[in-house]
């Protein structure tokens, strides 16, 4: 869905995971914005006081949620848009898709916020995920739909570490549709 690839960002082609290097998939696109890559930093930094990580949280999730969504759609539209006192007639867009955010619960919560801003429309489903060291994870909360209205669906997690929480929604949202999945 993304139409940019790890190799045509220009990132490198691997990422760690379990203490080797693992090939990234052409269809995931990791973003090497500096200024993305210098507030990801004072995200991961243990120094950084919970204030200023909320705060850096929200502008990351806006960024990265702004190239997240490079890849939808839109249809045209008639509007009308002021002009002086008349008033003419235009042609605008709408997004095509029918968008939901799944935040893991509960770090993937204080995205959600800047997600909106975004995807007003958006719907909303949360799923709890945890996982002990060493685990598969573990669900203990889904409010999922019990039947898909979205035609995609992007997953909230900033702790995306080695991906199995994710790849573990992944699967749980294909069993209860089709939608195309995006992790922000």
């Amino acid at each position: 869905m993304c139409p940019k690839t790890a190799e045509s960002s220009g990132a490198t082609a691997t990422t760690r995971g379990e203490g080797k290097d693992l090939p990234i998939p052409p269809n995931v696109h990791v973003s090497t914005h500096p200024v993305l890559s210098h507030k990801i930093t004072i995200l991961r930094s243990s120094s950084t006081l919970p204030s200023a990580f909320r705060s850096v949280l929200r502008e990351v999730t806006y960024h990265l949620g702004y190239e997240a969504t490079s890849g939808l759609t839109t249809r045209k539209v008639d509007i009308t848009v002021p002009k002086g006192k008349d008033q003419l007639e235009a042609t605008g867009t709408k997004l095509r898709e029918r968008v939901a955010m799944i935040p893991i619960m509960r770090s993937g919560l204080g995205m959600v916020d800047s997600m909106l801003e975004l995807l007003p429309n958006a719907g909303i489903h949360h799923i709890g995920m945890y996982k002990k060291e060493g685990s598969i994870p573990v669900q203990y909360y889904n409010r999922l739909p019990r039947k898909c209205e979205s035609d995609v669906a992007y997953i909230l997690d900033p702790m995306i570490a080695t991906g199995t929480t994710t790849m573990s929604v992944i699967g749980i949202l294909k069993k209860v549709c089709a939608c195309v999945c995006m992790c922000v």
